[in-house]
């Protein structure tokens, strides 16, 4: 069976929900700070202040609350997009209501296969239907997804200079509809 990719408002099946808990835990440290260490999935202070716990339990927490895209191999999941449909991103004399992609992870053995471009083209036509951008954030050192945004036609609408430790800036991207989706 090909890979499959999935939408769900929300996410309650235990199985799928077990899997998105399995790669939060595996691929945790790869974020900046790692998503033990964030209280909840859209928090502001991003500096390396707060201690990581075990696990991340409380972003899995919030995660629920949130909506997916799935990529399944097999009923496995080996890949996910967690997004807000309703997040209103507000900077200087700007008010945008976006859906805002909270968590973008690919199983380590099925990168490099254009999944993470996949997810967001998925993402595109929830967007168009919504009538709504598209928003991220990521840190300025994590040139795989920087890569993505940059393919897909994000633009870059706030840096927070060293928002995440000394030269790591937090950066903000955003994709109008009018710039159509990607294939």
């Amino acid at each position: 069976m090909p890979i499959q990719y999935r939408y769900d408002e929300t996410l309650t099946d235990p199985a799928l929900l077990e899997g998105v808990w399995d790669l939060l835990c595996r691929y945790d440290h790869e974020f900046i700070p790692p998503l033990s260490a964030r209280e909840h999935t859209y928090q502001s202070d991003l500096t390396a202040g707060a201690a990581a716990t075990a696990l991340p339990k409380r972003y899995f927490d919030e995660l629920k609350e949130q909506a997916f895209l799935l990529v399944l191999d097999r009923e496995r999941v080996i890949g996910f997009m967690s997004f807000r449909p309703h997040y209103v991103f507000e900077h200087a004399d700007e008010r945008v209501e976006t859906i805002y992609v909270t968590t973008v992870i690919v199983d380590e053995a099925y990168r490099g296969q254009g999944m993470t471009t996949r997810l967001y083209g998925e993402l595109e036509v929830i967007a168009q239907q919504k009538k709504r951008p598209i928003m991220t954030r990521t840190w300025s050192t994590n040139h795989s997804h920087l890569r993505v945004l940059h393919k897909i036609g994000m633009r870059e609408v706030q840096r927070i200079q060293d928002g995440r430790g000394p030269g790591l800036d937090t950066v903000y991207y955003r994709k109008a509809l009018q710039e159509g989706p990607t294939s």
